[in-house]
């Protein structure tokens, strides 16, 4: 038969009970789980490397929970204890309760952006386009920036609605007069909204926007920085971008060339034909031809001084193999015209356009 309890294990069990039931301590004890979940949630995430989304919802869940906790233990210690306040400040304490669950609340959701920024980013990683990875942090910091209004506004209204509406108003007036004092700011934010859902180029590719070309290397909310030919790099502002032509250089299928040969004006038209034809066979050969975009080379034109050749061809979008092929063209030609006798003219510089 178990012993009947003595009056000393009766009054330890009633002094223990006291202690673990104590509101002090299952507040601190709340406390005490809230971080050991972040901790043991944050560490189980950092294992899931391979699934961002599943991350995001683990991390997240354990910023959550470490605020949550305490929370609702003070909210349910002050609603099993509600009985033993006064009338008096009955009120105060559900403003209180009131209040600190809007908090934790808040702060739930701004951890919990983490989970569609991570599902965002999953796919921006899949699109070839880098602006898309651009636009994730943006989207990020604007939604938890609307959170945090939100829940201020909140807030402030569960203390007195009056007030809150004071603070709509004083957001509001303050919005208008930063919108007035900032509208170029706020242009260019626009602009390079539009930049990013136009996608007219992506960070890496090369443009032209008629006074600048060269290759775009960041895109921020106030500027786009463009590295030059030469080097230099140039911020220009988003919302003066996005009114621009722009042409993409680096999505062009082909680049298209063009030059002019002078021969002299008493080559005889034998000698003429066969440069046309030397021409078209050195063009016909190149790496880069494509059947579907035949070279053109026509005579032109008598000049005052040279008959004119005009040849065009289409190479592959890359600007230095180009570059090497024409030059490689151009000593062919001339290699080959001479063992031909067929002379250029003297006078007058080739156009390359």
């Amino acid at each position: 038969m178990n012993p009947l309890p003595t009056p000393t294990n009766t009054a330890a069990l009633a002094n223990l009970e006291d202690i673990l039931f104590n509101p002090a301590v299952l507040i601190a004890l709340a406390f005490i789980s809230g971080w050991a979940v972040k901790k043991i949630l944050g560490w189980l995430g950092n294992k899931l490397t391979r699934s961002p989304i599943a991350k995001a919802i683990i991390t997240a869940a354990g910023k959550s929970l470490q605020v949550l906790l305490p929370a609702y233990t003070v909210w349910l210690l002050v609603d099993h204890n509600m009985v033993h306040i006064s009338v008096s400040k009955q009120e105060y304490f559900k403003i209180g309760i009131s209040l600190l669950l809007s908090v934790a609340h808040t702060t739930t959701v701004y951890h919990m952006v983490l989970v569609p920024i991570a599902w965002a980013q999953k796919f921006a990683d899949k699109t070839d386009n880098k602006l898309d990875d651009v636009l994730v942090p943006m989207l990020s910091t604007v939604i938890r920036v609307a959170v945090v209004l939100v829940g201020t506004v909140k807030a402030v209204s569960i203390i007195d609605a009056e007030a809150a509406k004071s603070v709509l108003a004083l957001l509001a007036t303050g919005a208008v007069a930063v919108g007035f004092a900032a509208q170029d700011t706020i242009k260019n934010i626009f602009g390079a909204v539009m930049l990013i859902i136009d996608q007219p180029f992506t960070l890496g590719d090369n443009i032209n926007i008629g006074t600048h070309e060269g290759k775009v290397e960041s895109l921020g909310l106030r500027s786009t920085v463009i590295v030059l030919l030469d080097g230099q790099r140039v911020a220009i502002p988003n919302g003066d971008l996005a009114s621009r032509s722009i042409v993409n250089i680096t999505r062009r299928d082909y680049i298209r060339a063009q030059d002019l040969v002078h021969l002299e004006m008493n080559t005889p038209a034998e000698k003429v034909k066969e440069a046309v034809e030397i021409i078209r066979e050195l063009l016909a050969k190149h790496d880069e031809f494509d059947r579907r975009l035949p070279p053109l080379v026509h005579v032109m034109e008598f000049g005052e001084w040279s008959i004119n050749i005009r040849f065009m061809y289409w190479y592959k979008p890359n600007l230095t193999k180009q570059m090497d092929f024409n030059e490689k063209l151009m000593i062919q030609i001339s290699e080959r015209f001479q063992k031909s006798g067929i002379r250029l003219a003297a006078q007058g510089t080739p156009q390359i356009r």
